[in-house]
């Protein structure tokens, strides 16, 4: 080969290189609000997408995120949508129709109650019994809990945000509400005032503790490709120091425990 086909070979080439990362796949994902670990509010810190974006990018992958209510975000992966779902716990239900990622964290969930009406120290769902419970629109909840409503052991008392289930508490128009403590303590920081805070407390026995996932429709012929994909790039950013990284950069109040007698 002559000098000058060689240097057009290798120009070929640099050129092929460059344009890889404009010709990337990118996957479409719809996910829901839930700060801090997922929100579309500009200048705050998004773990969950900052999590996944890093993971795929690994692997040659670029991503979109699209924020809809929960209940719905799911339904239009469902009907084919969107590629994936995120975030989710891996049900029994939801495996059978979907691909379970490696966990991204686990969330714990509490009972909040006011302490102006002290909720009972429980240790089973029945041990709640005529009590009124608020409920999110579109979240999962444990068959226990579901159950128990629908036998009309207590009642589930449904409603479309976890702000309006916390101001219901704090009002004392509902008796107790299950959150996890990190969305919890920074939604009450954030949207009520020390005085509204404090009227809250939470009870130590979790409701549920479960990994959280990304879902892959089973009936997408290139889940499997996405799925394998995001678990390799989760490994490698977990192993290269990114994962911890983004971890680190929860906010401060995400990483300490609420007193167990009220919120701070």
């Amino acid at each position: 080969m002559t000098t000058s086909l060689k240097l057009i070979a290798c120009i070929l080439i640099a050129m092929c290189l460059l344009a890889m990362p404009c010709q990337a796949k990118t996957l479409s994902i719809a996910i829901g609000e839930y700060p801090p670990y997922s929100t579309r509010a500009k200048g705050e810190f998004n773990f969950v997408p900052a999590v996944i974006r890093a993971a795929f990018q690994t692997q040659g992958y670029r991503v979109k995120f699209s924020y809809f209510p929960w209940g719905r975000s799911f339904v239009e992966v469902q009907k084919g949508h969107f590629d994936v779902a995120a975030y989710w716990f891996c049900t029994e239900e939801k495996q059978h129709e979907f691909y379970c990622s490696e966990p991204l964290y686990t969330e714990t969930t509490y009972f909040f109650y006011n302490t102006n009406k002290p909720l009972v120290d429980w240790q089973h769902i029945d041990d709640l019994a005529g009590k009124l419970i608020g409920v999110t629109t579109g979240y999962s909840y444990t068959k226990e809990l579901l159950a128990a409503g629908n036998e009309s052991k207590l009642t589930l008392d449904w409603a479309n945000t976890d702000k309006q289930n916390l101001a219901r508490l704090i009002k004392g128009r509902i008796d107790a509400f299950p959150m996890s403590l990190i969305p919890a303590n920074y939604m009450l920081k954030r949207e009520f005032s020390k005085r509204q805070r404090k009227r809250l407390a939470y009870r130590k026995k979790p409701l549920r503790s479960d990994t959280t996932h990304l879902l892959f429709k089973k009936d997408r012929e290139a889940s499997s490709e996405y799925l394998n994909a995001f678990n390799k790039g989760l490994t490698e950013i977990k192993r290269n120091g990114v994962f911890e990284k983004l971890v680190s950069q929860l906010p401060s109040n995400s990483k300490q425990s609420i007193d167990k007698q009220g919120i701070n």
